[in-house]
């Protein structure tokens, strides 16, 4: 057992219940009113509660934390630290949900980029080997009114002749030729018939997963990108301690979480809808594939083989109806060369007839090529891998790891409001000075700042105070004598 397929199987233990919570009988049904999407809804439905209960949840802390207040005086450093580390870490393993979340989500954008190019592959294939069918159903038609003419010639011949058993001979194989051929021609037209809109129907289903490939991968990239940003300022908020950054983290944060859930709510109900279209998804493959399901389901279990005789029953039927015939027309001519002794309007005849078979025998083996099981068989076995193995389980790691950043979003939430009244808040980083500045007061009148508040009187002529008579004697004593201009 495959992990996929274990996968597939957990699914279906789910319970499929519908709005009157009865256990619904429909394995997989997509239509609006079907029992099977009411129980997808229900599912859907059971996430958003989940969802609203932990909002209110988280509400109601916040108010609880909003009316209570803390002393400043048992605020320490220690409790302040411990809980921006307990933060960074949830926020940590939010990024590393946030990182599987993105990798799952390429895995499955993987898988269906398989299934979508095997879509491709195969109707590129398929118009090849419709194409060839149609080249020799009109071969086939072209050869009916070559034999016709022959016909008209053998009656026309046989006037001339008395060798009535012969003729008798020519005809029936020339009714058995032309039965046979007549039935190629109606069989290519019936098969034309039913599988004439296969190409649109492969068209369709190419485009249907592309859109909603697409969109669902630049959905969720995006989504997933503005909550790793959002995480990111909330880090950094933590690392720095701000109560600033810790309450606009609180605010976006609450919004993220909101998404997440949304996601959640939605993807659980897809997933178990990708698992059961795996599981028992053969009554809605057969209703839109139509005529073409059953040359599907040939080429997924059929075993690829180098001969050309492994082919879908229509075209092998088709195909086979001309195993007789080369030897029906040697015996043919050879009996013609006898009655009517090579007669120029029967070797002319029957030169039409034989070119137009040699013709048809050429394209069976064309149809026979473009139509065997190795052609299709890993086309579309891989749009199943891609689809039942790749996407299931990228989508199955996908909802485990947005789960679990449900939950860490929430234990974020709820703990990040804690540093509402612990964080501080980070000082500006310039002071406008203002007029209680201690070293500066604007304002006072500059008479009565101290002469020698820093000391500014030595040397100044304007502040020099007399002199001691201590050495006066000294020559240094007269230098204002000696310097004076």
């Amino acid at each position: 057992m495959t992990f996929a397929s274990f996968l597939i199987n957990f699914y279906s233990v789910i319970p499929r219940l519908n709005f009157k919570f009865h256990w619904t009988n429909d394995v997989f049904n997509l239509e609006w009113s079907s029992e099977y999407f009411q129980a997808l809804a229900l599912v859907a439905c059971l996430g958003a509660a989940v969802s609203l209960l932990l909002l209110v949840t988280i509400i109601i802390v916040w108010i609880c934390q909003a009316c209570h207040k803390n002393e400043t005086t048992g605020k320490t450093r220690r409790r302040v630290r411990r809980l921006s580390t307990v933060l960074f870490i949830i926020s940590v393993l939010c990024f590393f949900m946030l990182g599987v979340c993105l990798f799952a989500n390429e895995h499955v954008n993987r898988g269906m980029s398989i299934s979508i190019n095997s879509i491709i592959n195969t109707k590129k294939s398929y118009q090849i080997s419709t194409a060839q069918i149609s080249q020799f159903q009109e071969a086939a038609l072209n050869t009916t009114v070559h034999l016709k003419n022959l016909e008209d010639t053998v009656h026309v011949e046989s006037k001339k002749t008395k060798n009535a058993t012969i003729v008798q001979q020519i005809d029936q194989i020339l009714t058995n030729i032309t039965d046979e051929i007549d039935i190629i021609a109606k069989n290519g037209k019936l098969f034309q018939a039913k599988h004439g809109d296969d190409i649109g129907k492969l068209e369709k289903i190419r485009k249907v997963l592309s859109l909603y490939e697409s969109e669902r991968w630049a959905f969720l990239v995006i989504l997933l990108s503005i909550t790793m940003v959002v995480l990111f300022t909330g880090v950094v908020a933590f690392c720095k301690q701000s109560k600033k950054g810790a309450v606009v983290f609180s605010a976006i944060g609450f919004f993220i979480f909101v998404v997440v859930w949304l996601l959640i709510s939605i993807s659980l109900p897809l997933t178990i809808a990708l698992a059961d279209f795996c599981r028992d998804g053969d009554q809605v493959t057969r209703k839109n594939l139509g005529n073409l399901y059953e040359t599907v389901q040939f080429y997924n279990t059929c075993v690829p083989v180098t001969t050309h005789d492994n082919l879908p029953l229509p075209v092998a039927r088709h195909v086979a109806l001309l195993n007789n015939i080369p030897a029906n027309k040697s015996q043919l001519d050879r009996l013609m060369e006898v009655a009517f002794n090579s007669s120029a309007a029967i070797v002319n005849s029957s030169s039409a007839v034989g070119d137009d078979i040699t013709k048809m025998l050429k394209l069976a083996g064309a149809v026979s090529s473009s139509s065997s099981c190795y052609v299709f068989h890993d086309d579309v076995v891989n749009f199943y891998y891609g689809t039942c193995n790749q996407s299931v389980a990228g989508m199955s790691i996908y909802m485990l790891s947005i789960l679990l950043l449900g939950v860490f979003l929430f234990i974020l939430l709820i703990v990040v409001s804690k540093t509402w009244n612990l964080f501080s808040r980070l000082p500006n980083e310039y002071t406008e000075v203002d007029e209680d500045d201690p070293f500066f007061p604007r304002g006072v009148n500059d008479s009565t700042i101290p002469v020698d508040i820093y000391g500014t009187h030595v040397y100044n002529p304007r502040t020099s105070m007399s002199r001691q008579p201590f050495m006066s004697d000294h020559p240094y004593n007269n230098y204002e004598d000696r310097y004076n201009m």
